[in-house]
């Protein structure tokens, strides 16, 4: 996860000689002594506001798209995509999470995502996981958003939002830009979405009924 959309690392360009008296160019840094060959500056707020708006309405078409096929409320895309990578489609974290919705490489291809950097194939990836967590976790956003940001194993192991702070803040930072309060920050989805339909069992007499999520098997007693 990125917060920020760059649109070009920061880095300066430096030259050394090594012990062997070779010379060398590089942005990434070494160990002194060594001199500055050119200097790059670091792109203006400004710079990045007007490539976070141009992207924003760029890939909006997308966004729509998205969350028309998959039932996801677009502006919790837009959300997202604003806290995960910025709008920017490039974006590529420490991690290894790639794109607008900073998939990890074994999410895209679950969800068959071919190229993470393709803003198309990123956000309905990143839309379809979106999704499967909301029904997984009955609407609850903060915990859906918990298991986008730190992963299902996490919030399993927690019972919840996992006590990392990046996660905490995620979660709050999407929170705050749905306009969902702590309390009530649920998201409503068709019932028949879970996937999971109710059987209703009644005696013969009309005694007794039974409401479950499970079969009987014909031989159950009842």
């Amino acid at each position: 996860m990125v917060f920020v959309a760059v649109p070009q690392a920061h880095a300066d360009i430096i030259k050394y000689v090594d012990e062997s008296g070779t010379l060398h160019f590089s942005d990434s840094g070494t160990t002194w002594p060594f001199q500055i060959y050119k200097r790059v500056p670091e792109p203006k707020q400004a710079t990045i506001n007007a490539m976070y708006t141009i992207n924003r309405d760029r890939f909006l078409p997308s966004i729509n798209a998205a969350a028309s096929a998959h039932g996801v409320d677009a502006e919790l895309i837009k959300c997202v995509i604003t806290v995960e990578s910025g709008f920017n489609p490039k974006a590529l974290s420490p991690k290894g999470a790639r794109g607008l919705m900073q998939l990890m490489p074994s999410v895209a291809s679950e969800y068959n995502v071919r190229d993470s950097f393709n803003p198309d194939d990123n956000i309905h990836g990143g839309t379809k996981l979106l999704k499967h967590l909301l029904k997984k976790y009955r609407g609850d956003l903060r915990i859906a958003l918990a298991a986008y940001n730190a992963g299902e194993d996490a919030v399993r192991k927690y019972s919840g939002i996992p006590p990392y702070q990046e996660t905490m803040e995620y979660v709050e930072k999407i929170l705050g830009l749905y306009g969902k309060p702590y309390e009530s920050a649920r998201y409503l989805v068709p019932d028949n979405s879970y996937g999971k339909k109710i059987y209703r069992y009644e005696t013969t007499d009309g005694s007794s009924i039974l409401l479950t999520d499970t079969p009987l098997n014909p031989n159950d007693d009842f």
